[in-house]
Protein backbone atom coordinates (compact mmCIF):
# COMPACT_ATOMS: atom_id res chain seq x y z
CA UNK A 1 0.00 0.00 0.00
CA UNK A 2 0.82 3.51 -0.48
CA UNK A 3 -0.68 7.03 0.43
CA UNK A 4 -1.85 9.11 -1.81
CA UNK A 5 0.31 12.37 -1.32
CA UNK A 6 2.87 10.02 -3.52
CA UNK A 7 0.59 9.03 -6.58
CA UNK A 8 1.17 12.54 -8.47
CA UNK A 9 2.48 10.24 -11.04
CA UNK A 10 -0.34 8.80 -11.30
CA UNK A 11 -2.87 10.98 -11.88
CA UNK A 12 -5.13 10.38 -14.70
CA UNK A 13 -8.41 12.62 -14.70
CA UNK A 14 -8.96 15.55 -16.76
CA UNK A 15 -11.63 18.53 -16.60
CA UNK A 16 -14.65 16.27 -18.41
CA UNK A 17 -13.82 13.05 -16.39
CA UNK A 18 -14.13 15.27 -13.37
CA UNK A 19 -17.15 16.35 -14.53
CA UNK A 20 -18.93 13.56 -15.16
CA UNK A 21 -17.89 12.29 -11.45
CA UNK A 22 -19.96 15.10 -9.93
CA UNK A 23 -22.49 16.12 -12.55
CA UNK A 24 -23.93 11.79 -12.21
CA UNK A 25 -24.02 12.97 -8.47
CA UNK A 26 -26.39 15.12 -8.73
CA UNK A 27 -28.81 12.34 -10.61
CA UNK A 28 -30.27 14.71 -13.50
CA UNK A 29 -33.38 12.30 -14.00
CA UNK A 30 -33.78 11.05 -10.78
CA UNK A 31 -33.81 15.17 -9.79
CA UNK A 32 -36.61 15.77 -12.57
CA UNK A 33 -38.97 13.00 -11.96
CA UNK A 34 -38.63 13.38 -7.85
CA UNK A 35 -37.92 16.91 -7.19
CA UNK A 36 -39.50 18.94 -10.22
CA UNK A 37 -43.95 17.62 -9.42
CA UNK A 38 -43.31 18.52 -5.82
CA UNK A 39 -41.34 22.24 -6.89
CA UNK A 40 -43.79 23.56 -8.35
CA UNK A 41 -46.15 21.93 -6.11
CA UNK A 42 -45.12 23.72 -2.86
CA UNK A 43 -42.55 26.39 -4.69
CA UNK A 44 -43.76 29.14 -7.66
CA UNK A 45 -45.44 26.77 -10.10
CA UNK A 46 -44.69 27.64 -13.59
CA UNK A 47 -41.68 29.87 -12.64
CA UNK A 48 -39.87 27.23 -11.26
CA UNK A 49 -37.35 27.50 -15.02
CA UNK A 50 -36.81 30.30 -13.04
CA UNK A 51 -35.65 29.24 -9.88
CA UNK A 52 -33.19 26.79 -11.46
CA UNK A 53 -31.69 29.55 -13.29
CA UNK A 54 -31.24 31.77 -9.93
CA UNK A 55 -30.14 28.73 -7.96
CA UNK A 56 -27.38 28.07 -10.75
CA UNK A 57 -26.52 32.01 -10.51
CA UNK A 58 -25.89 31.98 -6.85
CA UNK A 59 -23.91 28.57 -6.94
CA UNK A 60 -21.59 30.39 -9.94
CA UNK A 61 -21.03 33.09 -7.27
CA UNK A 62 -20.10 30.06 -4.49
CA UNK A 63 -17.84 28.66 -7.21
CA UNK A 64 -15.37 31.78 -7.84
CA UNK A 65 -14.33 32.21 -4.49
CA UNK A 66 -14.42 28.40 -4.32
CA UNK A 67 -12.21 27.99 -7.60
CA UNK A 68 -9.74 30.72 -6.32
CA UNK A 69 -9.49 28.58 -3.13
CA UNK A 70 -8.90 25.51 -4.69
CA UNK A 71 -5.64 27.49 -6.79
CA UNK A 72 -4.08 27.60 -2.82
CA UNK A 73 -5.32 24.39 -1.39
CA UNK A 74 -4.80 21.11 -3.15
CA UNK A 75 -6.95 18.66 -1.06
CA UNK A 76 -9.04 15.31 -0.84
CA UNK A 77 -11.28 16.53 1.67
CA UNK A 78 -12.25 19.71 0.06
CA UNK A 79 -14.93 21.53 2.38
CA UNK A 80 -12.92 20.57 5.57
CA UNK A 81 -9.53 21.88 3.97
CA UNK A 82 -11.09 25.34 2.78
CA UNK A 83 -12.74 25.89 5.88
CA UNK A 84 -9.76 25.04 8.32
CA UNK A 85 -7.84 27.38 5.92
CA UNK A 86 -10.40 30.43 7.04
CA UNK A 87 -11.28 29.40 10.06
CA UNK A 88 -8.47 27.28 11.92
CA UNK A 89 -8.39 23.70 12.69
CA UNK A 90 -10.90 23.27 15.27
CA UNK A 91 -13.43 24.78 13.39
CA UNK A 92 -12.20 22.82 10.00
CA UNK A 93 -12.53 18.94 11.83
CA UNK A 94 -15.95 20.00 12.88
CA UNK A 95 -17.18 20.68 9.32
CA UNK A 96 -15.58 17.42 8.56
CA UNK A 97 -17.62 15.41 10.70
CA UNK A 98 -20.70 17.40 9.13
CA UNK A 99 -19.54 16.61 5.56
CA UNK A 100 -18.77 12.69 6.24
CA UNK A 101 -22.22 13.19 7.94
CA UNK A 102 -24.17 14.35 5.58
CA UNK A 103 -22.26 12.70 2.16
CA UNK A 104 -23.36 9.63 4.63
CA UNK A 105 -26.93 10.45 4.78
CA UNK A 106 -26.31 10.95 0.73
CA UNK A 107 -25.75 7.36 0.41
CA UNK A 108 -27.87 5.60 2.51
CA UNK A 109 -30.59 7.82 1.10
CA UNK A 110 -29.64 6.70 -2.05
CA UNK A 111 -29.62 3.34 -1.90
CA UNK A 112 -33.46 3.16 0.00
CA UNK A 113 -34.64 5.27 -3.28
CA UNK A 114 -32.84 2.80 -5.70
CA UNK A 115 -34.76 -0.33 -3.45
CA UNK A 116 -37.86 1.59 -3.58
CA UNK A 117 -38.12 1.77 -7.07
CA UNK A 118 -36.78 -1.61 -8.01
CA UNK A 119 -39.13 -2.94 -6.26
CA UNK A 120 -41.19 -0.57 -8.72
CA UNK A 121 -39.62 -1.67 -11.88
CA UNK A 122 -38.98 -5.09 -11.39
CA UNK A 123 -40.86 -7.02 -8.62
CA UNK A 124 -42.29 -5.67 -5.46
CA UNK A 125 -41.79 -8.94 -3.71
CA UNK A 126 -38.09 -8.13 -3.02
CA UNK A 127 -37.88 -6.26 -0.43
CA UNK A 128 -36.34 -2.77 -0.70
CA UNK A 129 -33.08 -3.26 0.93
CA UNK A 130 -32.01 -6.46 -0.78
CA UNK A 131 -31.75 -4.44 -3.86
CA UNK A 132 -29.85 -2.01 -1.99
CA UNK A 133 -27.67 -4.61 -0.19
CA UNK A 134 -26.86 -5.98 -3.80
CA UNK A 135 -26.13 -2.23 -5.73
CA UNK A 136 -23.51 -1.80 -2.57
CA UNK A 137 -21.89 -4.65 -3.54
CA UNK A 138 -21.58 -3.62 -6.97
CA UNK A 139 -20.56 -0.17 -5.82
CA UNK A 140 -17.81 -1.72 -3.34
CA UNK A 141 -16.36 -3.60 -6.36
CA UNK A 142 -16.24 -0.64 -8.29
CA UNK A 143 -15.05 1.71 -5.76
CA UNK A 144 -12.21 -0.99 -5.58
CA UNK A 145 -11.34 -0.11 -8.88
CA UNK A 146 -9.28 3.68 -10.36
CA UNK A 147 -11.20 6.34 -10.85
CA UNK A 148 -10.66 6.60 -14.54
CA UNK A 149 -12.91 3.33 -15.11
CA UNK A 150 -15.02 4.86 -12.98
CA UNK A 151 -15.14 8.13 -14.78
CA UNK A 152 -16.23 6.26 -18.00
CA UNK A 153 -18.74 4.20 -16.37
CA UNK A 154 -20.52 7.15 -14.94
CA UNK A 155 -19.88 9.37 -18.26
CA UNK A 156 -22.24 7.02 -20.30
CA UNK A 157 -24.86 6.71 -17.75
CA UNK A 158 -24.74 10.32 -16.92
CA UNK A 159 -25.15 10.61 -21.31
CA UNK A 160 -28.02 8.20 -21.20
CA UNK A 161 -30.06 10.27 -18.53
CA UNK A 162 -29.12 13.43 -19.26
CA UNK A 163 -29.69 12.29 -23.32
CA UNK A 164 -33.51 10.82 -22.77
CA UNK A 165 -35.05 14.27 -20.97
CA UNK A 166 -32.73 16.40 -23.88
CA UNK A 167 -35.00 14.11 -25.85
CA UNK A 168 -37.99 14.60 -24.68
CA UNK A 169 -37.42 18.87 -24.60
CA UNK A 170 -36.54 18.82 -27.96
CA UNK A 171 -39.64 16.81 -28.80
CA UNK A 172 -41.58 19.14 -26.86
CA UNK A 173 -39.68 22.16 -29.13
CA UNK A 174 -40.30 20.58 -32.16
CA UNK A 175 -43.80 20.09 -31.60
CA UNK A 176 -44.49 23.60 -30.45
CA UNK A 177 -44.69 23.21 -26.82
CA UNK A 178 -48.74 22.64 -26.26
CA UNK A 179 -51.94 24.74 -25.41
CA UNK A 180 -50.02 27.68 -24.78
CA UNK A 181 -46.84 27.20 -27.65
CA UNK A 182 -43.34 27.54 -26.27
CA UNK A 183 -43.41 30.25 -24.22
CA UNK A 184 -41.10 32.95 -22.32
CA UNK A 185 -44.10 33.27 -19.08
CA UNK A 186 -42.22 30.77 -17.08
CA UNK A 187 -39.44 33.52 -17.18
CA UNK A 188 -41.53 36.62 -15.96
CA UNK A 189 -41.12 38.33 -12.96
CA UNK A 190 -44.95 38.06 -12.29
CA UNK A 191 -44.16 34.13 -12.78
CA UNK A 192 -40.68 33.35 -10.94
CA UNK A 193 -41.43 35.57 -8.11
CA UNK A 194 -44.96 34.16 -7.32
CA UNK A 195 -46.14 31.82 -5.11
CA UNK A 196 -43.41 30.54 -3.07
CA UNK A 197 -39.83 31.66 -4.54
CA UNK A 198 -38.32 30.39 -1.86
CA UNK A 199 -39.22 27.10 -1.19
CA UNK A 200 -38.65 26.46 -5.28
CA UNK A 201 -35.27 27.94 -4.75
CA UNK A 202 -34.69 25.52 -1.99
CA UNK A 203 -35.60 22.56 -4.33
CA UNK A 204 -33.55 23.90 -6.85
CA UNK A 205 -30.68 24.07 -4.52
CA UNK A 206 -30.95 20.30 -3.85
CA UNK A 207 -30.39 19.70 -7.52
CA UNK A 208 -27.23 20.59 -7.52
CA UNK A 209 -26.14 18.54 -4.60
CA UNK A 210 -22.61 16.71 -5.33
CA UNK A 211 -20.90 19.71 -7.76
CA UNK A 212 -18.64 20.75 -5.21
CA UNK A 213 -16.83 17.60 -4.98
CA UNK A 214 -14.86 18.43 -7.85
CA UNK A 215 -12.15 19.90 -5.94
CA UNK A 216 -12.22 16.43 -3.89
CA UNK A 217 -10.69 14.73 -7.44
CA UNK A 218 -7.59 17.33 -7.16
CA UNK A 219 -5.00 15.26 -5.95
CA UNK A 220 -6.62 12.59 -8.75
CA UNK A 221 -5.99 15.86 -11.88
CA UNK A 222 -2.93 15.81 -14.16
CA UNK A 223 -3.39 19.78 -13.54
CA UNK A 224 -5.42 20.43 -10.73
CA UNK A 225 -4.95 24.35 -10.82
CA UNK A 226 -6.39 24.76 -14.28
CA UNK A 227 -8.71 21.17 -14.19
CA UNK A 228 -10.78 22.04 -10.59
CA UNK A 229 -11.72 25.40 -11.85
CA UNK A 230 -12.77 24.35 -15.29
CA UNK A 231 -14.95 21.27 -14.25
CA UNK A 232 -16.28 23.30 -11.30
CA UNK A 233 -17.73 25.75 -13.52
CA UNK A 234 -19.01 23.79 -16.35
CA UNK A 235 -20.18 21.16 -13.94
CA UNK A 236 -22.87 24.47 -12.34
CA UNK A 237 -23.52 25.42 -16.09
CA UNK A 238 -24.27 21.86 -16.97
CA UNK A 239 -26.68 21.30 -14.60
CA UNK A 240 -28.69 25.34 -14.36
CA UNK A 241 -28.80 24.80 -18.30
CA UNK A 242 -29.78 21.42 -18.52
CA UNK A 243 -32.15 21.54 -15.57
CA UNK A 244 -34.02 25.42 -16.64
CA UNK A 245 -34.15 23.84 -20.06
CA UNK A 246 -36.24 20.81 -19.60
CA UNK A 247 -37.92 22.26 -16.92
CA UNK A 248 -39.58 24.86 -19.26
CA UNK A 249 -40.22 22.46 -21.69
CA UNK A 250 -42.28 20.31 -19.55
CA UNK A 251 -44.41 23.26 -18.56
CA UNK A 252 -45.01 24.50 -21.94
CA UNK A 253 -45.73 21.24 -22.80
CA UNK A 254 -48.68 20.62 -20.08
CA UNK A 255 -49.13 24.77 -20.38
CA UNK A 256 -48.93 26.87 -17.21
CA UNK A 257 -52.20 26.37 -15.35
CA UNK A 258 -52.28 22.45 -16.53
CA UNK A 259 -48.54 21.69 -15.44
CA UNK A 260 -49.31 23.01 -11.68
CA UNK A 261 -52.33 21.08 -11.96
CA UNK A 262 -50.76 18.02 -13.49
CA UNK A 263 -47.75 18.46 -10.56
CA UNK A 264 -50.08 18.01 -7.95
CA UNK A 265 -52.79 15.64 -8.92
CA UNK A 266 -50.16 13.06 -10.62
CA UNK A 267 -46.41 13.58 -9.89
CA UNK A 268 -45.88 10.22 -10.56
CA UNK A 269 -46.79 10.45 -14.03
CA UNK A 270 -45.90 13.62 -14.76
CA UNK A 271 -43.07 13.05 -16.75
CA UNK A 272 -43.77 9.83 -18.14
CA UNK A 273 -47.51 11.43 -19.99
CA UNK A 274 -45.51 14.23 -22.09
CA UNK A 275 -43.02 10.92 -22.53
CA UNK A 276 -45.63 8.83 -23.91
CA UNK A 277 -46.98 11.89 -25.88
CA UNK A 278 -43.79 12.93 -27.72
CA UNK A 279 -41.57 9.69 -27.90
CA UNK A 280 -43.87 6.45 -28.03
CA UNK A 281 -45.37 4.36 -25.23
CA UNK A 282 -41.99 2.66 -25.10
CA UNK A 283 -39.98 5.59 -23.44
CA UNK A 284 -41.76 5.04 -19.88
CA UNK A 285 -40.04 1.64 -19.75
CA UNK A 286 -37.14 3.74 -21.00
CA UNK A 287 -37.42 6.53 -18.29
CA UNK A 288 -37.69 3.83 -15.87
CA UNK A 289 -34.64 1.68 -16.66
CA UNK A 290 -32.53 4.66 -16.98
CA UNK A 291 -33.87 6.29 -13.44
CA UNK A 292 -32.33 3.24 -11.85
CA UNK A 293 -29.53 4.08 -13.63
CA UNK A 294 -29.53 7.39 -12.44
CA UNK A 295 -30.01 6.03 -8.94
CA UNK A 296 -26.61 3.88 -9.16
CA UNK A 297 -24.72 6.59 -10.46
CA UNK A 298 -24.89 8.98 -8.07
CA UNK A 299 -24.63 5.75 -5.63
CA UNK A 300 -21.31 5.44 -6.83
CA UNK A 301 -20.03 9.30 -7.58
CA UNK A 302 -20.71 9.42 -3.94
CA UNK A 303 -18.82 6.57 -2.91
CA UNK A 304 -16.05 7.64 -4.49
CA UNK A 305 -16.18 11.22 -3.08
CA UNK A 306 -16.66 10.36 0.41
CA UNK A 307 -13.90 7.32 0.38
CA UNK A 308 -11.52 10.72 -0.80
CA UNK A 309 -12.81 12.48 2.50
CA UNK A 310 -11.81 9.60 5.09
CA UNK A 311 -8.65 9.53 2.73
CA UNK A 312 -7.99 13.56 3.86
CA UNK A 313 -8.71 12.91 7.03
CA UNK A 314 -6.49 9.61 7.64
CA UNK A 315 -3.61 11.33 5.77
CA UNK A 316 -3.76 14.53 8.09
CA UNK A 317 -3.67 12.33 11.06
CA UNK A 318 -7.78 13.34 12.53
CA UNK A 319 -8.59 9.65 11.28
CA UNK A 320 -6.12 6.52 11.96
CA UNK A 321 -3.88 6.98 9.16
CA UNK A 322 -4.67 3.16 7.76
CA UNK A 323 -7.33 5.06 5.43
CA UNK A 324 -5.00 7.14 3.63
CA UNK A 325 -3.59 3.95 2.34
CA UNK A 326 -3.47 3.42 -1.58
CA UNK A 327 -4.30 0.28 -3.69
CA UNK A 328 -1.05 0.17 -5.80
CA UNK A 329 -2.56 -2.03 -8.52
CA UNK A 330 -5.83 -0.14 -9.29
CA UNK A 331 -4.47 3.57 -7.43
CA UNK A 332 -8.01 3.33 -5.39
CA UNK A 333 -8.20 4.08 -1.71
CA UNK A 334 -8.99 0.64 -0.49
CA UNK A 335 -9.84 0.84 3.54
CA UNK A 336 -11.48 4.12 3.09
CA UNK A 337 -13.87 2.84 0.45
CA UNK A 338 -14.23 -0.06 3.02
CA UNK A 339 -15.17 2.53 5.85
CA UNK A 340 -17.56 4.02 3.27
CA UNK A 341 -19.16 1.17 2.35
CA UNK A 342 -19.16 -0.40 5.91
CA UNK A 343 -21.04 3.10 7.25
CA UNK A 344 -23.43 3.13 4.44
CA UNK A 345 -24.03 -0.78 5.38
CA UNK A 346 -25.31 -0.06 8.75
CA UNK A 347 -27.23 2.80 7.97
CA UNK A 348 -29.25 -0.14 5.96
CA UNK A 349 -29.81 -2.58 8.43
CA UNK A 350 -30.68 -0.31 10.60
CA UNK A 351 -33.78 1.16 8.24
CA UNK A 352 -34.16 -2.30 7.72
CA UNK A 353 -34.71 -4.02 10.88
CA UNK A 354 -36.76 -0.59 11.88
CA UNK A 355 -39.09 -1.32 9.23
CA UNK A 356 -38.79 2.11 7.83
CA UNK A 357 -40.60 3.26 4.81
CA UNK A 358 -37.34 3.18 2.13
CA UNK A 359 -39.29 6.44 0.13
CA UNK A 360 -41.32 8.34 2.76
CA UNK A 361 -38.64 8.24 5.92
CA UNK A 362 -35.23 7.00 4.73
CA UNK A 363 -34.97 8.63 1.60
CA UNK A 364 -37.05 11.87 2.49
CA UNK A 365 -35.22 12.34 6.31
CA UNK A 366 -31.77 11.27 4.66
CA UNK A 367 -31.71 14.09 1.78
CA UNK A 368 -32.87 16.71 4.17
CA UNK A 369 -30.54 16.14 6.84
CA UNK A 370 -27.80 15.81 3.73
CA UNK A 371 -29.08 19.01 2.24
CA UNK A 372 -29.04 21.45 5.25
CA UNK A 373 -25.62 20.10 5.82
CA UNK A 374 -24.15 20.58 2.23
CA UNK A 375 -25.77 23.70 2.34
CA UNK A 376 -24.34 24.79 5.67
CA UNK A 377 -20.76 23.99 4.56
CA UNK A 378 -21.19 25.88 1.61
CA UNK A 379 -21.97 28.49 3.82
CA UNK A 380 -18.88 28.49 5.51
CA UNK A 381 -16.69 27.51 2.95
CA UNK A 382 -17.97 31.32 1.25
CA UNK A 383 -17.06 32.83 4.58
CA UNK A 384 -13.49 31.24 5.20
CA UNK A 385 -12.84 32.26 1.58
CA UNK A 386 -13.21 36.15 2.53
CA UNK A 387 -11.25 35.36 5.97
CA UNK A 388 -8.37 33.59 4.17
CA UNK A 389 -7.62 36.11 1.32
CA UNK A 390 -7.99 38.74 3.75
CA UNK A 391 -4.74 37.44 5.51
CA UNK A 392 -2.95 36.03 2.57
CA UNK A 393 -0.18 37.65 0.88
CA UNK A 394 -0.05 38.77 -3.09
CA UNK A 395 -2.64 40.09 -5.35
CA UNK A 396 -6.12 39.68 -4.65
CA UNK A 397 -8.42 39.75 -7.62
CA UNK A 398 -11.45 41.52 -5.74
CA UNK A 399 -14.23 39.86 -7.08
CA UNK A 400 -13.13 36.21 -6.62
CA UNK A 401 -12.06 36.57 -3.13
CA UNK A 402 -14.74 39.52 -1.25
CA UNK A 403 -17.77 40.35 -4.28
CA UNK A 404 -18.59 36.90 -5.61
CA UNK A 405 -18.15 34.74 -1.90
CA UNK A 406 -19.41 37.66 -0.41
CA UNK A 407 -23.13 37.93 -2.49
CA UNK A 408 -22.84 33.86 -2.06
CA UNK A 409 -22.93 34.02 1.56
CA UNK A 410 -25.95 36.09 1.23
CA UNK A 411 -27.60 33.88 -0.73
CA UNK A 412 -26.41 30.64 1.05
CA UNK A 413 -27.05 31.63 4.06
CA UNK A 414 -31.16 32.24 2.84
CA UNK A 415 -31.65 29.49 1.26
CA UNK A 416 -30.73 27.79 4.20
CA UNK A 417 -33.12 29.60 6.82
CA UNK A 418 -35.47 28.33 4.32
CA UNK A 419 -34.65 24.90 4.19
CA UNK A 420 -34.64 25.09 8.12
CA UNK A 421 -38.57 26.72 8.13
CA UNK A 422 -39.71 24.51 5.28
CA UNK A 423 -37.96 21.09 6.60
CA UNK A 424 -40.95 19.54 6.10
CA UNK A 425 -41.66 20.49 2.29
CA UNK A 426 -38.09 19.27 1.76
CA UNK A 427 -38.71 16.23 3.39
CA UNK A 428 -42.38 15.07 2.60
CA UNK A 429 -42.70 15.03 5.99
CA UNK A 430 -44.34 16.60 9.10
CA UNK A 431 -42.76 14.73 11.61
CA UNK A 432 -41.90 17.12 14.46
CA UNK A 433 -38.46 15.12 14.65
CA UNK A 434 -37.72 16.57 11.94
CA UNK A 435 -36.57 20.04 13.51
CA UNK A 436 -33.90 18.06 15.23
CA UNK A 437 -32.40 17.89 11.95
CA UNK A 438 -30.68 21.39 12.54
CA UNK A 439 -29.90 20.30 16.55
CA UNK A 440 -28.00 17.56 15.36
CA UNK A 441 -25.93 18.94 12.42
CA UNK A 442 -25.00 21.62 14.99
CA UNK A 443 -23.88 19.40 17.35
CA UNK A 444 -21.99 17.43 14.81
CA UNK A 445 -19.97 20.82 14.09
CA UNK A 446 -19.21 21.09 17.56
CA UNK A 447 -18.38 18.23 18.55
CA UNK A 448 -15.81 18.68 16.07
CA UNK A 449 -14.15 21.62 17.36
CA UNK A 450 -14.53 20.53 21.15
CA UNK A 451 -12.69 17.22 20.49
CA UNK A 452 -10.02 18.73 18.32
CA UNK A 453 -8.91 20.75 21.26
CA UNK A 454 -9.03 18.11 23.53
CA UNK A 455 -6.38 16.32 21.74
CA UNK A 456 -2.81 16.96 20.19
CA UNK A 457 -2.50 18.78 16.69
CA UNK A 458 -3.19 16.55 13.92
CA UNK A 459 0.13 16.78 10.88
CA UNK A 460 -1.64 19.03 8.74
CA UNK A 461 -5.59 20.43 7.84
CA UNK A 462 -5.71 19.32 4.72
CA UNK A 463 -2.94 19.23 1.85
CA UNK A 464 -1.16 21.22 -0.03
CA UNK A 465 -1.24 25.26 0.38
CA UNK A 466 0.92 27.74 -1.98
Amino acid sequence: MTNLSDQSRNRMLGSWRVVFLVVSAAAPLTGMLGAVPAAITMGNGAGLPGAYLLAGIILLLFSAGFTAMSRHVVEAGAFYAYIGKGFGASMGFGSALVALASYTAVQIALYALFGFFCGSVISDAVPWFVYALAALAVVQFLGLRNLDLNSRLLGILMTLEMGILVVLAGAVVLHGGGPEGLTLKPFLPSEVFGGHLGIAVMFAMASFLGFEATAIYAQDCRDPERTIPRATYTAVILIAVFFTFVTWSIVCAYGSEAAVAEATNDPANFWFKQAAIHLGPSATLTMSVLLLSSIFASILAFHNALSRYFVALGRDGWLPPVLAEIDPTYRAPRNASFTQTGSALLGILLFAVSGCDPYAVVFSWMSAFATLGILGLQLLVSLSVLLYFRRAAGPKPIWTTVVAPLLSGVGLFGVLCLLIANLPALSGSDSPYLNLLPVAMLALLLIGIVASRLRAAPVGLGGATS
